[in-house]
């Protein structure tokens, strides 16, 4: 495992017992993926749920697909175990989704905001349309966190680890992979009293990243400094594809 998939999977796991209290984006884009793809998809017999979390989007799909077999993949063995107590399912698999070669086919394949940590998306999609005949995911856009990473970059430092694409160039993209059914884009606004409070949000979902020690000591005082609102938001695309 890569040693960046150890930091991730760490990080995850201290997160799972508090996920589903602060997942409030999440729990939207979960819910408007789930209503998307069920106008355009009827009746998959069999589910895969790519990076599943604690199971709020396959819990999300099930209100469309009550009798669909749900398979739940995640990196996370703490956030596996508290997403198949909601879904109720044997089929799950603990590993690097991104990296893991699936022997099984599927109807369709699912994944809420967890592309983004991939390192190659190109590849997984290219894969994950080998073995599901529908992938549906939403993915967070450039743009996204604006005015947090903004707080920082001012004092010539960086806190977020990943390069989002910009919608343009994410559609033309996964275009080259597969028939887009349907698409659109949201966006989620939270607001919180102070940065310190933005940051624990992101530990509190287990996804926050390991801090250069280097720059520690000045981001965290940053982080101190800041006392004033500020707006956490969330740019997601969402896509349905077809295998050509």
């Amino acid at each position: 495992m890569r040693s960046i998939n150890l930091f991730a999977k760490n990080n995850f796991d201290q997160g799972a017992m508090t996920y589903d209290q602060y997942a409030f984006a999440q729990k939207k884009s979960s819910e408007h993926l789930a209503s998307l793809c069920s106008k355009a998809i009827k009746n998959p017999k069999t589910i895969l749920d790519v990076g599943c979390g604690t199971g709020l989007t396959s819990l999300a799909f099930q209100k469309y697909y009550p009798h669909a077999e749900y398979t739940l993949c995640d990196l996370s063995e703490n956030m596996i175990n508290i997403a198949r107590d909601k879904i109720k399912t044997q089929y799950y698999f603990i590993c690097d989704v991104e990296n893991y070669e699936f022997c099984n086919t599927y109807d369709l394949g699912i994944a809420n905001l967890s592309l983004q940590w991939f390192d190659n998306l190109k590849l997984f999609l290219s894969k994950i349309l080998t073995i599901c005949q529908y992938f549906t995911f939403s993915i967070l856009t450039k743009g996204s966190f604006f005015e947090y990473e903004n707080l920082f970059m001012k004092k010539g430092m960086s806190v977020l680890a990943h390069r989002y694409f910009d919608v343009d160039e994410l559609v033309t993209l996964v275009g080259e992979y597969g028939m887009i059914v349907a698409s659109d884009f949201q966006r989620y606004d939270l607001i919180f009293p102070n940065a310190l409070a933005a940051a624990k949000h992101f530990k509190y979902l287990g996804a926050h990243t390991t801090i250069n020690q280097c720059n520690r000591p000045q981001l965290i005082a940053r982080l101190f400094s800041h006392r004033s609102k500020i707006m956490l938001n969330y740019n997601v695309l969402f896509v349905v594809l077809k295998r050509k």
